[in-house]
């Protein structure tokens, strides 16, 4: 029987439009604006993302288990929602800041010192919200839907996660061509700057207020829990460690290829105009979304492990062109680019889609086993390995600022992908696929 009703699990799924946007904002162009426009050095600005993404791997794991352990009375909001709650505006906040450091400090290129301090505490503090705010929020799925539900429920998901990359990228892109064609970081640029973060961080705590006043908390049993002790229960789940590591890798590939992305673009594919980054944006866009629907329907008859570790197959070769796009003859430069960009699109998708769902299935496949909840704790462990790999993703992005490195951006990221899925054959991520198989079969 369902939990939730068609109009919930939509307002489930909004909740993802803002986090979403705000973290691929983040991860696009603040590493691109402050080498560019905020004259931070590329090491520095390496560092000053690594650690937040260090910070959000704590953070996340911290407060998983936490949500887990509180007891409902504790908390007036509920255990899940009181993060929500407090969350979403400390997030938003956060974001704001981490794009006006050039309305409280001098933004020159004598001295980055002042403009890194800026970058490490406020980046550190979006992703210690985002972990305060997210690892909750996810953790509260296996409890408010059955395993059937929740394939709608990630495609509300899914859906609010493609609008929010649409704009996030379109964002990025377009604010590289802005920058570029206004000659840096002027009056008028800092302004639409600010009024833009502004006007996100609004949108992202709308989009929770629907889930909040609507959705009820399940009612969990109380259990004491010794941290310890459920630490070792989830590292014997040999599927979720295959998962974890798998992923762990796959992250530091998808943030490097990420955080030089504009770079790329502009010093290889030579791209000056905002059309040409808007455009090489939306072709991304437009190849992920198709591709959403593709991989989805062949997840339904092939299972999630195997469509991933497919579109593993499509997306290493891509990888390759950064080689020789831009170069090979009788085909303009600038159509090379949109081309590598559908193709990278369609790549990358997969990776994006099922972590949420996979992550949702194991932990409740864990408490249809042991009877406890530890959604949180499965959420929220994940978040260590995970922003490790990607703060390791920058700070090898720092060291990648040279055109001959760009060039080898791609191989670097092919023979990532390739570890990563060396590590994800062995594990098992469809845990009621060969249920749902079986009775299928029966009837």
């Amino acid at each position: 029987m369902p939990l939730l009703s068609p109009q919930q699990k939509l307002f489930y799924g909004a909740c993802k439009l803002g986090p979403v946007l705000m973290l691929n904002i983040v991860t696009i162009a603040t590493f691109w604006i402050y080498g560019n426009h905020f004259n931070l050095d590329p090491k520095l600005n390496g560092y000053g993302n690594a650690v937040g993404k260090v910070a959000i791997a704590l953070s996340g794991f911290m407060f998983g288990y936490i949500s887990d352990k509180m007891r409902p009375r504790e908390s007036n909001f509920g255990r899940r929602k009181f993060f929500i709650w407090t969350g979403a505006p400390l997030l938003a906040f956060s974001f704001v800041m981490i794009f006006i450091p050039h309305l409280f400090i001098q933004i020159d290129s004598g001295s980055s010192s002042g403009v890194f301090i800026w970058l490490l505490v406020w980046n550190s503090l979006f992703n210690v919200f985002y972990g305060y705010l997210n690892v909750p929020y996810h953790s509260w799925m296996p409890e408010i839907t059955t395993e059937d539900e929740r394939v709608t429920v990630s495609v509300y998901q899914n859906s609010a996660m493609l609008v929010s990359n649409l704009i996030g990228s379109g964002f990025g892109f377009i604010i590289a061509g802005y920058l570029e064609k206004t000659g840096g970081l002027t009056t008028t640029a800092g302004i639409a700057l600010m009024v833009f973060a502004v006007i996100v961080a609004i949108l992202e705590v709308f989009f929770f207020l629907p889930a909040l006043f609507f959705i009820k908390e399940r009612k969990v049993k109380y259990i004491k829990r010794n941290i310890v002790d459920e630490f070792k229960t989830v590292l014997k789940n040999k599927n979720y460690i295959y998962w974890v590591l798998g992923f762990s890798v796959l992250s530091s590939g998808v943030t490097l290829i990420a955080a030089l992305v504009l770079d790329f673009i502009q010093k290889i594919l030579e791209y000056e105009k905002t059309s040409q980054f808007a455009i090489f944006g939306g072709c991304m866009f437009a190849s992920l979304v198709a591709s959403f629907y593709f991989w989805s329907k062949l997840a339904k008859k092939i299972g999630k492990k195997w469509t991933l570790l497919i579109s593993f197959l499509w997306l290493m070769p891509c990888l390759l062109l950064t080689t020789v796009v831009g170069k090979i003859p009788w085909i303009p430069a600038e159509i090379q680019g949109y081309i590598f960009g559908l193709g990278l699109g369609i790549g990358l998708s997969a990776g994006t889609l099922f972590p949420y769902a996979i992550i949702a299935d194991l932990a409740d496949d864990d408490e249809r086993k042991s009877g406890q909840n530890r959604a949180g704790l499965y959420t929220g462990f994940k978040s260590i390995p995970v922003n490790i790999a990607q703060a390791l993703g920058f700070l090898f992005a720092g060291l990648l600022s040279d055109s001959l490195s760009l060039r080898m951006l791609g191989p670097i990221g092919a023979a990532i992908i390739f570890v990563s899925s060396l590590i994800l054959v062995w594990g098992d991520y469809d845990p009621f696929f060969k249920k749902k198989k079986h009775l299928i079969s029966k009837t």
